[in-house]
């Protein structure tokens, strides 16, 4: 008698005759195959995996138990390709650049000093900058801000409308008595770009130059520079103090002198050379040289402010102060209302700007650099 578990779940008896044939549980009708005790029990496995059974369904059930017996099906072939694979790993390096660069560009600087912590803890200075009202009226703000401006500090401050002007510098004590200070030796060249100088304490010479061609000073498409070109002629012709004449006739005053050309074997240059600039430790001194025509109104020797800031002066606004008291001060000196807007117009965005008053007297107001304050002082000019 031999006895097995059918795939039915039922245990099946047989007789021993039926060994390696086919029988039917009595419980459910199930055809089972009886297992051949003759043979080896794993050769008698696969004989009866390998032999068909009654057609299509016997082949079903040998294939479900080798899957039984064995624990493995079957696999799809994929065939290799090595272009997908190059082109998988060209996208994941490429990922990974992008996250090392914003990493390394934006993650990393949060974290860092000056970082989120400090724009959390505290506004820059940036946005207090930006956060002040210059229109104030209270008299704790006449004193307030002057050059709008994160870079504050003592030293020279040099600066130049329009900007770009060629700047030399040398000790007072070496300086020549005339002519520019470019040829003596240990002078330094800077470029009047607003920047802050740390140059040791004492007393200064200063050129401020630009070549008789500078294209702000050339340019054929500004209405009010028409009249360049001829001036340029005459410079060209005249010599010694008949130039500086010229200078001074074509161009506003500021506190430069004097004012003079230099020429050379190549080039002619506009020289406006400040003398006696001090420099104090804990002091910020300044130079604003003003290369700016002088515009006449109709039947006048004085020039207008108006065409100044409409067409010379840049927009942007970098000096803060009490404008009421500017105002104040600007009616004290006998400016008409008119123009009143247009200095302070001017003193909010170069800090500087002369004005021939009613007395005839020409005035450079200023406003101060470092503590927002207006002040006027009387400025030579031989024309007048």
């Amino acid at each position: 008698m031999i006895e097995f578990k059918a795939e039915c779940g039922h245990t099946i008896r047989a007789k021993d005759e039926h060994a390696g044939g086919v029988v039917r549980c009595s419980y459910c009708g199930y055809k089972a195959s009886v297992p051949d005790t003759r043979s080896d029990d794993l050769d008698f496995l696969l004989k009866d995996l390998e032999q068909p059974t009654d057609g299509e369904e016997g082949a079903r059930r040998g294939k479900r138990r080798w899957s039984r017996l064995f624990g493995r099906r079957g696999r799809k072939r994929v065939q290799f390709d090595p272009f997908a694979i190059i082109v998988r790993m060209c996208y994941a390096a490429g990922l990974l650049i992008i996250v090392i660069f914003v990493g390394r560009k934006y993650v990393i600087p949060l974290f860092q000093e000056g970082g989120l912590v400090s724009r959390i803890s505290r506004p820059s200075e940036e946005d207090a900058a930006g956060s002040i009202e210059p229109e104030t009226t209270g008299p704790e703000d006449i004193d307030r801000r002057g050059l709008l401006t994160t870079a504050i500090q003592t030293g020279l401050y040099l600066e130049s409308t329009p900007p770009g002007a060629t700047v030399y510098l040398v000790e007072a004590s070496q300086a020549p008595a005339r002519g520019r200070v470019s040829g003596v030796a240990g002078s330094l060249q800077l470029r009047s770009t607003g920047r802050f100088l740390d140059v040791p304490d004492g007393t200064y010479v200063i050129d401020m130059v630009l070549p008789w061609n500078h294209p702000s000073l050339n340019d054929p498409y500004l209405p009010n520079y028409e009249n360049y070109r001829a001036f340029r002629r005459a410079i060209e012709d005249a010599s010694g103090d008949e130039r500086i004449r010229l200078l001074e006739d074509y161009f506003i005053p500021d506190e430069a002198w004097p004012v003079f050309i230099d020429q050379t074997a190549d080039q002619i240059y506009i020289v406006r050379q400040y003398r006696n600039v001090q420099v104090r430790k804990g002091r910020l001194s300044c130079v604003r040289a003003l290369f700016l025509p002088r515009i006449r109104p109709a039947g006048g020797k004085s020039f207008s402010v108006a065409s100044l800031v409409a067409h010379y002066i840049p927009a942007k606004r970098a000096y803060a102060f009490n404008e009421d008291h500017v105002r104040s001060e600007l009616d004290y000196y006998d400016v008409p209302e008119p123009d009143r807007q247009f200095a302070i117009q001017a003193l909010a965005r170069i800090g500087v700007i002369p004005y021939v008053t009613p007395d005839g007297r020409t005035r450079l107001f200023k406003i101060g650099i470092q503590d927002g304050m207006f002040a006027a002082k009387v400025i030579r000019e031989s024309t007048e």
